[in-house]
């Protein structure tokens, strides 16, 4: 009978220093791959803030044109629209529609900038999730 109990003793422990060692193994390999992807989060953290340096400056115009747009169009009242069809002032209508283009396109970029500073907040969030986790 001790025999028996030795026999599953020494398999019992070889079984567990197998599963020890695929545990250390699978450890390193997160390790490794967490390691790797801080590396890209980093790098594309990096690209990320330079896009976004570089693009202040069209997105300043855009915010301001999307400020103007708003002044513009407190300022044509329907009323007015209205008086510019029935005298079919084309020139205005046409200047309220290009103007209405331009803004379309600055609230675009403007849309657009604020997805990638969310983009730029959620890669530095798990930046500092992981420092907090590792601490």
């Amino acid at each position: 009978m001790a025999e028996h109990i030795d026999k599953f003793y020494v398999s019992l422990r070889a079984k567990l220093g197998e599963v020890e060692d695929r545990m250390g193994a699978l450890k390193g390999k997160i390790g490794s791959k967490a390691e790797q992807a801080e590396k890209d989060i980093r790098h594309q953290l990096d690209k990320m803030h330079k896009h976004i340096e570089q693009q202040r400056a069209k997105i300043s115009s855009a915010q301001a044109e999307v400020k103007r747009w708003a002044e513009e169009r407190k300022a044509a009242t329907d009323e007015k629209i209205a008086e510019w069809k029935a005298k079919r002032e084309a020139g205005k209508l046409k200047s309220r529609a290009e103007n209405a283009e331009r803004y379309a396109a600055a609230a675009a970029d403007v849309a657009l900038a604020a997805v990638e500073e969310a983009e730029e907040a959620a890669l530095e969030a798990w930046l500092a999730r992981k420092d907090a986790s590792a601490a």
